[in-house]
């Protein structure tokens, strides 16, 4: 997207003139879907988009607001000490401007900036994820996850009616991505059917399971998207942030579910090494040892979700031919990743 095509409250906020303090230039811009991040130098903004996905919805700026405030209570316990508050941006004579007096016409979270090196999906790819360090990320995961609450609210997101409703729509989004393997079709119709089936039978045969992690309270208010490139090493500390703010059931979820991300991040890649010491440690610290008995449903459901947010560029009109292939080939690993569980499973 073009500068021109941007927003104008976008445009004035990528002037190093907006800002009340220095920056360094140019100031970057990094997009999602869902946000724009202004990175400044010392500090990062971080604005929520206008947009409704039905298990997110910015549409308001009353609704803005309030998700930018959860965003920096739940991100208090793992990295509080990135999140420095929400800002309003307020109207002014000759535009917009950061805390003024006029009324707000939209609000950012302020977050210490920090290097993209200190990222660990950034160190992973420079081979700088030793095994030290992933020890050392298991021990941080497994005290976030004693620190976090569980309730009655909390575990009525246990049940399998509740767990299942997300996989199964996983599946029904994928339908059109599935078939001959090719470009537009990353899964093959026997990937499909059998990783459906394999999650089915789970469903069907592991009901005394489900209710024991609900007994033993490992339903709890968790990360939710606790992948590598949501977790930083800085200052000395392993930094677990920008979890989900937007929708109680992707949060609400067992423990082992928010660890799957990390397993599967490590084992796409080819290290499942690092993925079994991270694990080993981590029961080690919680003595949750019973969990890896359900965690292969997690993990091949990270991958799908991997899967299927990727192959939506394939759909996309505006997206190029070159983008769609390497898009089809990185969706075709994540696929292969879920189906690899059903695979084990077989064997087992």
């Amino acid at each position: 997207m073009t500068d021109s095509a941007l927003p104008n409250l976008v445009q004035q906020m990528l002037q190093p003139e907006f800002y009340p303090h220095p920056v360094v230039e140019p100031i970057r811009l990094m997009q999602t879907h869902v946000s724009s991040v202004l990175l400044t130098g010392d500090y990062v903004y971080k604005l929520k988009k206008a947009v409704d996905f039905g298990f997110l919805d910015y549409s308001t700026l009353d609704k803005r607001k309030h998700f930018c405030e959860e965003e920096i209570r739940l991100n208090q316990t793992g990295a509080g000490s990135l999140y420095l508050g929400v800002v309003p941006i307020t109207a002014a004579a000759d535009g917009v401007e950061l805390k003024g007096n006029g009324a707000p016409v939209e609000y950012a979270v302020k977050m210490r900036q920090f290097p993209q090196s200190a990222l660990l999906s950034e160190q992973f790819a420079q081979g700088l994820l030793d095994e030290e360090k992933v020890r050392s990320l298991a021990t941080t995961v497994a005290n976030f996850h004693k620190s976090t609450q569980t309730n009655d609210h909390v575990r009525t997101y246990g049940t399998i009616p509740a767990i299942r409703q997300s996989i199964d729509e996983n599946y029904d989004q994928t339908v059109v991505f599935t078939g001959d393997g090719g470009i537009e079709h990353p899964q093959t119709q026997k990937q499909f059917d059998e990783t459906k089936a394999y999650t089915d039978n789970f469903f069907a045969t592991e009901q005394a399971l489900f209710q024991k992690r609900l007994d033993q309270d490992k339903i709890r208010a968790c990360h939710g998207d606790l992948h590598l490139g949501n977790i930083c090493e800085w200052e000395g500390s392993i930094l677990l942030f920008d979890c989900i703010e937007f929708n109680e059931p992707f949060r609400f979820v067992d423990t082992m579910f928010d660890i799957a991300y990390i397993v599967m991040d490590l084992e796409v890649a080819g290290r499942e090494d690092l993925s079994k010491i991270f694990l080993n440690q981590y029961v080690e610290e919680t003595g949750d040892y019973e969990g890896l008995e359900i965690l292969p449903l997690y993990v091949s459901r990270q991958a799908y979700v991997r899967a299927k947010v990727t192959s939506f560029m394939l759909s996309d009109a505006s997206v190029s031919e070159a983008d769609k292939k390497a898009a089809s080939e990185k969706a075709a690993k994540y696929y292969r990743l879920a189906w690899s569980y059903v695979q084990k499973k077989k064997v087992a």
